[in-house]
């Protein structure tokens, strides 16, 4: 076995373990925030759904959204 592969192989197992760290402080923040809320926005009632929902619901827009903007700031600098 080479050097190379030797010193990847503990970089797997850490990362692999983060995703479980994650995982598990993801599974906890859900069972923590379970109280039903409803949510008005513009207008619109929301149903009554957990906090939790909401909050990785808005998280995941915000990934979505994020770099969209992201990328179209750059189009426009590229553009001059």
């Amino acid at each position: 076995m080479s050097g190379k592969a030797r010193s990847a192989a503990p970089i797997r197992y850490v990362g692999f373990i983060l995703m479980i760290l994650i995982v598990v402080l993801i599974v906890a923040f859900v069972l923590e925030n379970q109280e039903l809320v409803g949510v008005q926005f513009l207008g619109w009632l929301m149903p009554k759904l957990p906090v939790s929902l909401y909050m990785l619901l808005s998280l995941l827009i915000g990934l979505a959204v994020g770099p969209l903007f992201s990328w179209c700031a750059s189009l426009r600098k590229y553009r001059g």
